[in-house]
């Protein structure tokens, strides 16, 4: 989010829509009203973007000011500054700051630059597993490629479907679902329309399975360990894979990555899934006459803490926005199962995240919202809420999975949220000092560091002691 008065630099998206229309500069700046020349110079982000001028380009464009406006550089400069804390760029002394001006001027060769280092990075998995004598290693990286380039996904479409909004809508009326008896109403639609049966199984007969379908006995089998809630979303998730599975098989397609093929069709599936369970306009218009109660949001649709959490952040239908969150789930040991970064709130690829951050103090006060006012290196302030998540069922004997989500905001939404109130606001409050994760953080005075930055050496004094565990050249 752009401070106030700050202007945004995003000529790179200015030449990109001008080459897509096949316009050239002479006009374009003939249909906005300025230069050639001074259209040169904002295309190069040597002049910034007037309101005004976004206004003429929004009248003479069809295009979405609030996306266009978008500064998508704080997630460049998050990527970049990752790319040479790796180990393998080691020797390179490379300032945040000249990294900012790289990114600044340079937005389009930075992505290339980060697309080609990912590259590299799958490259040397591969060689690297395939010295291995199991597959098991090989298969959790490539895992892991495909949830990033998920997260990645979702983030380039401001997790928000249209085409899944309107289909869920058309479902809920077609299917006369009512929000009560939603359930009850989907084992009638599935027995109705699908002439399948519905049948909730014991725990220790479907094992470690939730959900199974079964077309040749026609049923859908759930496991009794599921919560009312999550037995609604899985009927709603199997549903879509039966009657939408032409527009989700479309969205696959469109995003023309053979690798995340299954995994994004389960993704898109659970977003319908959402939508019906939370409709968007009776959700948003909820949430703002709450404001953002996140319990009573849970209660009022019946539906879990972590799903209202995570519906939270789709509310980006234009000319109908919510609060742009972003969100988070961690476990006890700090590895990150979901997330999805938002504005100033970029999430570190790989490790875990601040230790000074709220969410890891959730597991203290379990079920009990805890809030917090953080900032950022650059001087960003972002309002968090944290409350731990009800567990799945474990068989006796074995642990339970804990985990914790967090859910946050720039900081000027938070007086529109009542989990804020009683928060001190204002210029005189402290936020607490927090980064983006150890390896691309500078806050030399850390304690809670767990390792040195890019760009810095670690000193070792016999005669000193400092607070934190590593000693820092500035």
């Amino acid at each position: 989010m752009l401070k106030l008065g700050e202007k945004p630099m995003v000529g790179h998206k200015i030449r990109r829509l001008r080459t897509q229309l096949d316009l050239t500069q002479s006009d374009m700046a003939a249909a906005i009203g300025i230069s050639a020349s001074y259209l040169n110079l904002i295309e190069h982000n040597q002049r910034p973007v007037t309101v005004p001028l976004l206004f003429k380009l929004g009248q003479a464009f069809d295009i979405d000011l609030k996306d266009f406006a978008a500064d998508d550089s704080t997630r460049l400069i998050a990527d970049i500054t990752e790319m040479f804390a790796d180990p393998s760029m080691s020797g390179h002394s490379i300032s945040k700051r000249e990294l900012r001006d790289f990114v600044t001027s340079q937005p389009n060769i930075v992505s290339s630059i980060l697309q080609f280092y990912n590259s590299y990075k799958a490259m040397k998995l591969d060689i690297q597993n395939a010295t291995s004598t199991g597959g098991d290693i090989r298969q959790r990286y490539q895992t892991a490629t495909v949830v990033e380039d998920i997260r990645l996904y979702l983030q380039d479409h401001g997790n928000y479907f249209d085409e899944l909004e309107n289909a869920a809508e058309a479902f809920t009326e077609r299917a006369k679902l009512n929000r009560d008896t939603l359930f009850s109403d989907l084992k009638d639609w599935f027995k109705r329309e699908l002439k399948l049966d519905i049948q909730i199984v014991p725990a220790d007969v479907m094992g470690n399975s939730l959900r199974r379908y079964d077309p040749h006995r026609s049923r859908v089998l759930l496991s009794e360990a599921l919560r009312r809630p999550q037995r609604s979303f899985q009927l709603l998730l199997q549903a879509a894979l039966l009657v939408e599975n032409d527009l989700i098989n479309q969205l696959v397609i469109e995003a023309n990555n053979d690798a995340m093929s299954g995994f994004l069709r389960n993704t898109l599936a659970g977003y319908f899934a959402a939508a019906v369970m939370m409709p968007y306009g009776d959700f948003i218009g909820a949430a703002r006459a709450l404001r953002y109660d996140l319990d009573l949001l849970g209660r009022r649709f019946g539906v879990s803490f972590e799903q209202v959490c995570h519906r939270l952040t789709t509310m980006n239908r234009p000319g109908d926005r919510g609060i742009t969150f972003f969100f988070i789930r961690t476990d006890l040991a700090g590895n990150i199962s979901k997330r999805l970064s938002a504005g100033q709130m970029q999430f570190a690829n790989h490790g875990g995240t601040c230790a000074r951050w709220v969410v890891h103090q959730a597991f203290r006060v379990p079920s009990k919202i805890i809030t917090q006012i953080a900032e950022l290196e650059e001087g960003e302030q972002v309002f968090t809420m944290a409350r731990t998540v009800s567990p799945l069922w474990s068989p006796p004997g074995q642990p339970e999975s804990e985990f914790a989500v967090a859910l946050g905001c720039h900081v000027t939404h938070a007086k529109d949220i009542v989990h804020a109130d009683g928060l001190d606001l204002g210029k005189s409050s402290q936020p607490v000092p927090i980064g983006i994760g150890c390896h691309v953080c500078e806050r030399m005075d850390c304690a809670q560091r767990s390792q040195p930055p890019l760009g810095h050496q670690v000193r070792f004094d016999p005669y000193t002691r400092k607070l934190g565990l590593f000693d820092l050249e500035f």
